[in-house]
């Protein structure tokens, strides 16, 4: 599907961006895209997080792209720089794998919890998973799957799904970043040897044993 994009996104690059001292302003050369989901709510919050930090401090922890559950994307700062995305503590010399990768943050709660008095209720992680998010009848708004301690995750609108359709598309043309996705029976594991010479689109799953992101309700199939 990616190939047959042709329609360049829409991307919002004055909203929400961020002081040049939050990202490395060094432009390097891109050949991984890199998923993530926010593990909240809105585009707005995640802006928020990123430049009201305790004391005023830097940290440089940011994504580029940062999707809204409406589709709308937004533009932190300029895909060719970098910032510290992955977190990663081995396999990472001089940060080389969040230099040249591309991170795209989708708006979405991530894992769910069943609430401890309403069993018929899915809670969202704050205050200890006792934010509602929906009902267990609601079956369109989570998937059922084991992953990393998790049995619950928050499903993907459909507008969104094609809004990161469109971006990785974009980016792939834009910085002949390889379309292509891991094996189907890789993309929940996690293994450095594999990831860190793997030029394509992959997730923060792959880099991180502690992170289910963009876990199993994202659609795979959806970038084919």
């Amino acid at each position: 599907m990616l190939d047959q994009i042709t329609q360049q996104p829409t991307v919002d690059t004055r909203t929400f961006r961020l002081p040049e001292g939050e990202y490395v302003n060094q432009s390097v050369p891109k050949d991984l895209i890199v998923l993530h989901f926010t593990a909240g709510t809105s585009a707005r919050s995640v802006y928020s997080t990123w430049t009201q930090r305790p004391g005023g401090a830097v940290s440089r922890v940011a994504t580029a792209y940062v999707v809204d559950l409406d589709g709308s994307i937004y533009e932190f700062f300029p895909a060719d720089r970098w910032a510290y995305h992955l977190g990663m503590t081995v396999r990472n010399p001089a940060s080389f794998n969040d230099r040249r990768s591309v991170g795209i943050e989708i708006v979405n709660p991530g894992p769910l919890r069943l609430d401890s008095d309403s069993p018929d209720q899915l809670n969202w992680w704050p205050n200890s998973f006792s934010n509602r998010w929906c009902a267990i009848s609601e079956t369109d708004r989570y998937v059922r799957a084991d992953y990393r301690g998790y049995r619950y995750f928050a499903t993907f609108p459909k507008v969104q799904v094609e809004a990161v359709r469109r971006l990785t598309g974009h980016l792939c043309d834009r910085f002949q970043i390889p379309k292509v996705l891991p094996p189907a029976n890789r993309r929940n594991e996690f293994d450095p040897n594999f990831y860190c010479s793997f030029r394509g689109i992959a997730s923060h799953q792959n880099f991180r044993a502690d992170k289910c992101d963009v876990g199993p309700a994202w659609n795979w199939g959806s970038l084919a």
